[in-house]
């Protein structure tokens, strides 16, 4: 006989501490650190956290380095590589305008003394030359060969054919190469995944008719050539120029290469041009920019001038050499903490995570960044960010999810040693209260509301205590910013709906604001199948209501939003008032299963050069194409 789902819920109350969990689960004993992890660049186990990284509002990604307090910042770095665009003129007239290249290769284009080969010939052979390598051009041989093994390499290769990547060895990936030199010295090698791609590279590389211009200095002025415009080889001047525009994987890569970009304030020209030894990768065809600026000293303090106060004393944070200079403290904070432990000393199988703003002062101890007059409290991390942090955790296997932030999402590492955590979201305002009873009735206010990004993730492989109700998957996840009691769905059987309770107090701490609220819950559409019969998740769309009531029982506007996608569920409650209201979610009266959807599947069929994608229930290549 099938088991029914019994009531069962997780009590989040992130400022009482409080979780109490139910129904073991089975496969470990976990026992999380109940004391804050250290960086796993401090001590390095199964139990650390290994990094931070943070997204900015435009795009740009910046790893963060661990910083223990009283340790200085690293200095930042003189830029390993200088990038710049290279002109492309033909005949006197701009062809191209864009293409980034390192200072080394643009030295080699733009030297009038360049030589290209076409080395697909030596492909696969053990004369085939690596990067730094010198050409006897007597013997037509090179001092340096590319060992036959690395052919074997494996690594990601794309496909121009199929546009996709797959894994392939070097040696199936590549078949033609371009080898430029420079008195008799190999600078550089592109590979291309056809010999006769390389062929027509030497063709257009050494064009009697083709000049490179190195656009370095143009680009300090924010500058590019106009495309068709004509270039002046005796004064070095074009007619018409346009606003330079950097390619966003340009910055993007900067950070985590060491490059300095031409056209960004922070970019510093390579003192010398050298090539990369002749280990180093070499590469297919790269580009980027730099700008010709005095170089900048490099932030070592990053102390902040805003309305922050020291709060409590906290061991390190995360942070960046150029954390002023990427205009990450605008708020008043200069770093990161955070922290990875369970999230009271009862419970050894959850992980609760908390990312902190810290504030550095001059004895370079770190502190929480907290509001002035009301230092307990941290001031608002930046809205706009998006934070990852990925945490070792041993044998745990994540279950259920319990979030303050925005859209996190949560994906679980599986490795030899340990598991890793990676947890990514955006900070979401929480109204903080003193007590239990500023969440309650309509009168309550709220001590302070901080932007803030917490989660809790419970284990799903805990032989010592488990989460849910029997039947569930336990791949659920709930998100908002009522803390004061935050629960995940209560499953009652005989109406055949969920409740939920989230609380914060009713008003800001202006006493007249009144606190608005969001709840997000994800639910796996298999549960959805064993509770409601729901075969098709796209029912729910239809099929399932969601109502809210406010304390008193009066109804609350608010706005709601039901989909499916990736096979979950999605519950979207937003723009209700607080302190405590409940959200159902149920079956509509009469709702009656409609036909299960068959997943459908697509596979790559090939035929000579021909590449088809068929789709169906049950796909088969057609006559004369075979499988990939």
């Amino acid at each position: 006989m099938k088991k029914k789902l019994i009531a069962g819920a997780a009590s989040l109350a992130l400022l009482a501490g409080l979780i109490t969990v139910a129904n073991p689960a089975s496969a470990a004993t976990i026992r999380l650190p109940k004391t804050p992890m250290n960086a796993c660049a401090v001590q390095n186990g199964i139990y650390c956290v290994e990094s931070v990284t943070i997204t900015t509002g435009s795009g740009q990604k910046i790893p963060l380095t661990y910083v223990l307090s009283g340790a200085d910042v690293p200095a930042k770095k003189t830029p390993t590589d200088f990038f710049a665009p290279v002109a492309k003129v033909v005949k006197g007239k701009v062809e191209w305008n864009d293409w980034w290249m390192s200072q080394y290769q643009r030295d080699v284009l733009t030297s009038g003394k360049m030589v290209v080969l076409d080395g697909s010939a030596l492909m696969g052979t053990a004369n085939h030359p690596e990067q730094g390598a010198i050409y006897n051009p007597v013997k037509k041989t090179f001092d340096i060969n590319k060992p036959l093994d690395s052919y074997a390499y494996p690594q990601q290769c794309w496909d121009n054919a199929t546009k996709t990547v797959s894994q392939k060895t070097f040696g199936e990936c590549f078949k033609g190469s371009t080898i430029f030199m420079l008195d008799n010295e190999v600078r550089f090698i592109w590979w291309t995944q056809t010999a006769v791609e390389a062929a027509k590279q030497l063709i257009n590389m050494t064009s009697k008719d083709v000049t490179y211009v190195d656009l370095s200095e143009l680009s300090a002025l924010q500058q590019r050539p106009v495309r068709g415009t004509t270039y002046d080889a005796t004064a070095k001047t074009f007619k018409e120029t346009e606003g330079i525009i950097i390619p966003i994987w340009v910055t993007r890569d900067a950070l985590v290469n060491g490059w300095a970009v031409a056209g960004t304030p922070a970019a510093v020209p390579a003192a010398a041009a050298t090539a990369p030894a002749a280990s180093a990768d070499t590469s297919t065809a790269s580009v980027s920019n730099s700008t010709l600026i005095a170089p900048q000293a490099p932030d070592t303090a990053t102390v902040v001038n805003s309305p922050t106060e020291a709060g409590r004393a906290l061991p390190g944070r995360w942070t960046h050499p150029d954390w002023q200079g990427l205009n990450l403290g605008a708020l008043g904070y200069d770093g990161l903490y955070a922290e990875a432990k369970t999230p009271n000393e009862f419970v050894s199988s959850m992980l609760f995570v908390d990312v902190l703003p810290t504030l550095t002062g001059a004895d370079k101890r770190t502190n929480l960044a907290g509001q002035v007059g009301n230092k307990a409290y941290a001031v608002s991390l930046d809205s706009d960010l998006v934070i990852t942090v990925k945490v070792r955790v041993g044998e745990m296997e994540t279950g259920v999810t319990v979030a303050v932030g925005v859209d996190i999402v949560t994906k679980q590492i599986k490795g030899g040693e340990y598991n890793v955590i990676e947890i990514t979201g955006t900070p979401v305002t929480v109204p903080l209260a003193k007590s239990v009873k500023d969440c309650e009735g309509e009168t309550g206010v709220s001590k302070a509301n901080v932007r803030q990004f917490q989660m809790i993730a419970l284990a799903a492989n805990d032989d010592m205590s488990g989460f849910g109700v029997e039947g569930t998957s336990g791949g659920m996840y709930v998100g908002s910013n009522g803390v004061c009691g935050l629960s995940t769905p209560v499953w009652s059987e005989t109406d055949k709906a969920f409740t939920w309770r989230v609380a914060a107090p009713h008003f800001a701490p202006d006493g007249v604001t009144v606190n608005k609220g969001f709840y997000k819950a994800v639910i796996p559409v298999k549960d959805a199948a064993l509770l409601w019969g729901m075969t098709n998740p796209n029912d729910a769309v239809t099929a399932l209501e969601v109502s809210l009531t406010t304390e008193a029982g009066g109804t609350a506007a608010f706005i709601k939003s039901i989909s499916v996608k990736n096979s979950n569920i999605i519950i979207d409650v937003s723009g209700f008032e607080y302190s405590r209201p409940k959200l159902k979610i149920g079956i509509k009266k009469g709702y009656k299963p409609s036909a299960k959807i068959l997943n459908k599947t697509t596979i790559t069929c090939i035929k000579g050069k021909a590449v088809k994608k068929i789709t169906a229930v049950k796909p088969a290549c057609p006559a004369g194409y075979t499988k990939k």
